[in-house]
Formats: structure tokens, C-alpha cells, sequence
């Protein structure tokens, strides 16, 4: 069997909605291990989006083929990062990670503990993909949003 570009990589996908997990999924596609933390008390909005998976119930969390196609071949957990346990589960993926993808406003990462700095301090060469609507840095760094708005300040 043909081994494929990224085997032996780990990425962890704090991704939400459309561009981290399409990203990591992407990631995936090439043969890295993902797995994607997602949080047990705020589950990502993209689970409820159409178009829904037929014959599946109302209002499931596993409703939404677009939410399914972004985020397969994954691995994934829900950790409550707000509470030190979760938050200690996964500080512990770091270390064997090389990678973490987010797409948080700029300081979310940071303010939960889970900056570039504080991720060094846990793997030096990590590598980190932030992707916030506005970037990390700049005039517009606290401008909040995604897709359609993006769509927007591009005209």
C-alpha cells in the first residue's frame, strides 16, 4: 500500500463551522491523524446546518452532511476546556501533536490557555494554523465573524 504524504502526523482541529475543519480535513486527506476537540457545553453551529443527512432525526447532532463532510476522517472528543480537567486532557494531546488548527477571533486560543506561547511550553516545534476572520494582528483583529461576513468585507 502506498503510504500517504502526511501519515505520521497528529493535528488537533479546535476548528469551528467552515474553515479550520475544512482545513484539517484536508489534513486528514493526506494521511494525518486528526483529532478534533470540540466543546461539551457550546457544540459547533455547523451540526444543525442544511442540507440534513436523510432519515435522520430531528434536531440530531449528527444531522448535517455539511458538517459531516467537513469534518471526516476525523477522530474526535468533547472536552469542557472551561474546566480544569478538560482543559488538562488537552494539554496532554499537545506534546504528542504536531500540529493544531483554530479559527477563533483573535485572543479566544490565548485567553483559554491554548496560545502559541503556551503551546510551546508544552511541544517547542509545534505548528500552529490560526485562521480568524480578520488575523491575529492589525487594526481589524477585533472584528468577529466567518464566512458571509468575510464575503462581505471582500465586496
Amino acid at each position: 500500500m502506498t503510504r500517504m504524504p502526511l501519515e505520521g502526523v497528529r493535528v488537533l482541529d479546535f476548528g469551528w463551522r467552515a474553515v479550520a475543519p475544512l482545513c484539517a480535513r484536508m489534513l486528514a486527506w493526506g494521511g494525518a491523524e486528526v483529532i478534533r476537540i470540540e466543546s461539551a457545553t457550546r457544540h459547533d453551529g455547523a451540526r444543525q446546518m442544511p442540507p440534513v443527512v436523510p432519515d435522520t432525526e430531528e434536531g440530531s447532532f449528527n444531522a448535517s452532511a455539511w458538517f459531516n463532510n467537513f469534518n471526516s476522517n476525523k477522530l474526535s472528543v468533547s472536552l469542557n476546556l472551561g474546566d480544569p480537567r478538560g482543559k488538562e486532557l488537552a494539554h496532554r494531546l499537545v506534546p504528542l501533536s504536531d500540529v493544531v488548527v483554530e479559527n477563533f477571533s483573535a485572543g479566544t486560543m490565548n485567553r483559554m490557555g491554548f496560545g502559541y506561547e503556551a503551546l510551546r511550553q508544552l511541544r517547542p516545534d509545534i505548528i500552529m494554523v490560526s485562521h480568524s476572520l480578520t488575523g491575529l494582528t492589525g487594526p481589524w483583529k477585533h472584528i468577529k465573524g466567518h464566512g458571509p461576513m468575510a464575503a462581505a468585507m471582500a465586496g
